[in-house]
């Protein structure tokens, strides 16, 4: 039995890291997308930089436009001026100038401004464009690794797979069928070592008799609390494998 027993810690050896090299396998596809979407992200942050720098030039160049109309109309007001011979008139053309010329100091404050928001976001797109490539090399180099990654996993699987086959065909036929029945109700460990009494598992202890005949190893046992397939962890015939 201790044989027919050994066989099940190693085909569990086995079957625990093929689960582990399947969960990171798993895993791989999410890690990329991760990447690209934090990629995403950072570049979408510098196009919304650019296209404010797009929209300000554009802004400023109908400013500049207007002021450059406002200074003609002001002109054009200051010749009219000689040609008015009432009052009235002269009163309202200066009227109209002043509003004429108080439109362009606005406008001039706001070219000011811009200006000054101007040249923030043109710092901030160079300096953007510059975190942009080395954070495109980066992902690419991270987005390689996973996938290099991925394809060793995707080798050691195929091999390990093999091996499973192989230790499956040296087993009991009918204790392969209760270890397999036991690891698809539990997911994993369906075979647990028992030291000084206590199911290493479960951490429940076993009843003193149990554990004796355990010691015998005789015949299959179960921990009585968990249902999984047990073994006397301190017998010296285990102890290569306990360790896998």
């Amino acid at each position: 039995m201790k044989d027919k027993i050994k066989v099940l810690i190693e085909l569990q050896n086995c079957d625990n890291r093929i689960q582990s090299l399947q969960a990171r396998k798993r895993q791989g596809p999410s890690r990329i997308q991760t990447l690209s979407d934090e990629m995403e992200n950072v570049s979408k942050g510098f196009r919304e930089d650019e296209e404010r720098l797009d929209t300000i030039k554009s802004e400023r160049r109908a400013l500049e436009q207007e002021v450059e109309d406002l200074d003609t109309k002001i002109q054009k007001g200051n010749e009219k001026l000689s040609n008015i011979k009432s009052n009235k008139e002269y009163s309202a053309a200066l009227k109209e100038i002043e509003a004429h010329k108080k439109k362009k100091a606005a406008l001039e404050d706001q070219l000011i401004q811009q200006m000054e928001e101007l040249d923030l976001v043109t710092g901030r797109c160079k300096a953007n464009s510059e975190q942009l490539e080395t954070l495109q090399q980066q992902f690419e180099k991270d987005k390689k690794e996973v996938q290099d990654e991925l394809v060793g996993i995707e080798k050691e699987l195929t091999t390990l797979e093999k091996e499973r086959a192989a230790i499956a065909r040296k087993a009991d036929p009918q204790l392969l069928g209760h270890y397999q029945l036991v690891r698809e109700r539990i997911g994993s460990h369906a075979v647990s070592p028992v030291v000084n009494g206590v199911c290493k598992t479960c951490n429940m202890g076993i009843p003193p008799q149990m554990f004796n005949e355990l010691m015998k190893c005789l015949e299959l046992a179960s921990c009585p609390h968990c249902n999984r397939i047990i073994y006397w962890g301190d017998d010296a015939h285990f102890q290569d494998l306990t360790k896998s």
